[in-house]
């Protein structure tokens, strides 16, 4: 089911980073044209088919997003961890037999 605007629920695992991005819009006349006061928009940046993808996040979605970006990636230091403790295992048990 697509995820709306109106149904902020944000699925339990998203990979990517969420950022703010900061820069000008490319009007002339705009408060972002000196370079001091640029844009802002935070945005979920993930990599899709070697190339860095970008969404823009609303508000409400920010927190939410951030937190199964951070679920992600206990999740995959969680799987890690046990993938090293299995190699460390197989090399103890059929690495000393040569």
């Amino acid at each position: 089911m697509p995820i709306t605007v109106r149904d902020p629920e944000v699925p339990k695992f998203v990979r990517g980073s969420v950022v703010v991005q900061r820069r000008r819009c490319g009007k002339a006349n705009c408060r972002c044209a000196t370079g001091e006061a640029l844009h802002e928009a935070t945005v979920l940046n993930y990599s899709e088919a070697g190339r860095t993808r970008a969404v823009m996040l609303p508000a409400e979605a920010v927190g939410p997003v951030r937190k199964a970006v951070e679920r992600y990636r206990a999740a995959q230091r969680a799987l890690e961890d046990q993938a090293n403790a299995g190699l460390t295992k197989v090399v103890k048990v059929w690495g000393a037999k040569r």
